[in-house]
């Protein structure tokens, strides 16, 4: 199955990314991820199966294009 990824500049295939990926990405730890996923301020994984989650990549990046600048 290839989803299209709708991140700009990107026309290549949906990428799914485990939580160490999303980790390097965005410079969170695990339990800040979880935190924020339980606030709803953060992507929620996609079930894989009973044991498998995984993120796609576009909404991280999303996620990241929407953060704030600082100051």
């Amino acid at each position: 199955m290839v989803v299209t990824n709708s991140h700009a500049n990107d026309n290549l295939p949906e990428r799914l990314l485990k939580l160490r990926d999303v980790r390097a990405m965005t410079s969170l730890g695990t339990s800040t991820i979880y935190r924020k996923m339980a606030a709803g301020t953060f992507p929620r994984p996609r079930q894989l199966s009973e044991a498998c989650v995984r993120w796609r990549e576009s909404e991280i990046l999303n996620w990241i294009d929407a953060l704030p600048a600082a100051a």
